[in-house]
């Protein structure tokens, strides 16, 4: 079963996410900033790590550049409904995001898009449906 770690400081969004892809069968974790998420990797072995870009703190891209370093082979995912997201980002920050959606996000799209990201990696409940 595929494991993915949300990063979200709006509770709302984080939760959405959280519902979604525990429906599609997929391990969820939920952090609400990037120091939580970065602790939550430490036991929970992300295959997949979302993060809001705008966050209190470390943003989004700051922390895929450290879950690059912790957690090398998950795919990193950046989720902002910004346009100037790397204007306030080192180079080195953008290098870590694997891809970008944008918010809002079509759930189907999202979906479809994290299971080829993956490699097709899901729950044997989704898989035998």
């Amino acid at each position: 079963m595929a494991k993915i770690l949300i990063v979200d400081d709006e509770v709302q969004v984080a939760s959405a996410l959280r519902r979604l892809f525990r429906r599609e069968g997929f391990a969820v974790e939920v952090a609400l900033n990037g120091e939580e998420a970065l602790e939550k990797l430490n036991t929970f072995q992300a295959d997949l790590v979302i993060s809001d870009f705008r966050m209190k703190g470390m943003n989004g891209a700051e922390l895929l550049e450290r879950v690059l370093r912790v957690s090398p082979r998950a795919v990193r995912i950046l989720l902002s409904g910004h346009a100037d997201l790397w204007s306030s980002s080192p180079s080195s920050a953008a290098q870590a995001v694997s891809h970008f959606i944008s918010k809002p996000w079509d759930d189907d799209h999202l979906v479809a898009r994290v299971r080829t990201l993956l490699g097709g990696q899901q729950s044997p409940t989704t898989s035998s449906a």
